[in-house]
């Protein structure tokens, strides 16, 4: 029963989460604050008030419009709020957590799949919308990485290979400086997340990633269809999966 009002609490979280992944989807590659500035409707600029921004209940009860101009939502706010419900979720449910005996370490453990899950979701929210992976997402990913790994040298692990990642890694962001690429962002952010993720399941996440790829681009090429793949956005949502599914397995 404990296990099941959890979920449900991790769902509801996950809603709200979720809403806030779509303003910050909306407004990061436009420069706009996501933390401060109040939510309002990017059609008349009208200042949302609580009863618009319930997660999920308020999509349906306006029926997906805005309360005020009644313009259409896009379906994809609902949508991302839904997604990241169940992620976090299953996330919840993948660590197997004691609820009556729960330790630091676990604490510790599901801070850092939050953040990263919040660190997927937007990414591939604005790669989705503009094909590129976002400078200001890259840098908080660089922090959180360097806590991480932080983290992980408190605990005593061997920090030689994750030093060797992240000089790589600067190597690239000093490359992207001089002549801004987005293959050579991708690498760089597959890299991060690879402090993270650890070698196998990064690998696991690329194989994934560049055969639904190349599954789509010969769907694509079939229909004579343009296809701009959004990199970025397929490994984050793979790297979500694999991410819950490795704590299944291991936990």
């Amino acid at each position: 029963m404990v296990e099941i009002i959890a979920a449900i609490i991790a769902f509801i979280i996950g809603t709200f989460l979720g809403s806030f992944y779509t303003l910050a989807v909306y407004r990061i590659p436009i420069k706009q604050d996501i933390t401060h500035e109040r939510s309002y409707c990017p059609k008349c600029n009208h200042k949302l008030n609580f009863l618009d921004l319930v997660p999920v209940f308020s999509y349906i009860f306006l029926g997906g419009k805005c309360r005020y101009c009644k313009n259409k939502i896009r379906p994809r706010y609902l949508i991302l709020e839904i997604i990241s419900g169940f992620a976090f979720m299953f996330y919840i449910l993948s660590l197997n957590l004691d609820l009556y005996n729960i330790q630091f370490g676990d604490i510790i453990k599901m801070f850092f799949g939050m953040i990263y899950i919040s660190i997927f979701s937007i990414t591939a929210g604005i790669d989705f919308e503009n094909r590129k992976i976002e400078k200001s997402m890259m840098v908080f990913t660089a922090i959180t990485s360097i806590i991480y790994m932080l983290y992980l040298y408190i605990l005593g692990v061997n920090m030689y290979r994750y030093v060797i990642y992240f000089m790589i890694i600067i190597c690239l962001l000093v490359i992207d400086k001089i002549k801004p690429s987005y293959t050579i962002d991708i690498i760089t952010y597959m890299l991060l997340i690879l402090l993270y993720m650890g070698t196998d399941a990064t690998l696991g996440v690329i194989a994934i990633t560049f055969i639904a790829i190349a599954i789509k681009s010969i769907i694509n090429i079939i229909r004579k269809k343009e296809f701009k793949p959004a990199i970025g956005a397929i490994f984050s949502i793979v790297s979500v999966c694999i991410l819950i599914v490795q704590n299944f397995i291991t936990v």
